[in-house]
């Protein structure tokens, strides 16, 4: 299997394949999360991948948030079907913080973003990561380095654990983006 698929994988297996965000932010707790975005984590409750995979299936059109600490200074939010933590990056980085987001949807990966103190520094697609925009848009390049981003390799097709319903959901999708051109 290609790592660059491996993610997405364990996400299908799981059922969390749907659309999501994923925010990291750093220097918050989770009450203030909730307050900068608006969320009422009240009612939260700790959930296993399967409980949260369950969660995500059974509230159809409602978001679903899974919010926990990833280390000593990073939250990682995920975001089921909506987008109140990503669109809301300003606020999340504000007094001296970052965040960094990036997403799928309906029509593929979402763009990288990353706002420090409430600007945004660096945007930019993670399928054309050449193209860069904000106040410092070579600002993850250290973090960057050696990665490799391998969209035209096309490996991926013969992948024993591929779902067998993949090929043709990528080749639909392929079509539709050059038909919308």
């Amino acid at each position: 299997m290609r790592r660059s698929e491996h993610l997405w994988h364990r996400l299908h297996r799981y059922g969390l394949a749907t659309e999501f965000s994923a925010v990291w932010v750093d220097r918050l707790e989770l009450d203030e999360l909730a307050r900068r975005v608006g969320a009422d984590f009240r009612q939260a409750r700790r959930r296993n991948r399967d409980e949260l995979a369950g969660e995500v299936f059974d509230v159809r059109d409602a978001t679903v948030i899974w919010a926990d600490r990833l280390t000593d200074d990073w939250l990682q939010i995920i975001e089921f079907r909506g987008h109140a933590c990503s669109g809301a990056l300003r606020e999340l980085s504000a007094h001296g913080g970052r965040a960094v987001s990036v997403g799928w949807g309906l029509n593929g990966v979402r763009d990288l973003r990353y706002v420090s103190d409430g600007y945004s520094t660096t945007l930019f697609s993670v399928t054309v990561p050449g193209e860069r925009y904000g106040n410092a848009p070579d600002s993850l390049d250290p973090l960057a380095e050696g990665l490799m981003f391998d969209i035209d390799d096309t490996s991926w097709t013969t992948d024993p654990q591929l779902p067998p319903d993949w090929p043709a959901f990528a080749e639909w999708s392929e079509w539709m983006e050059k038909s919308a051109r």
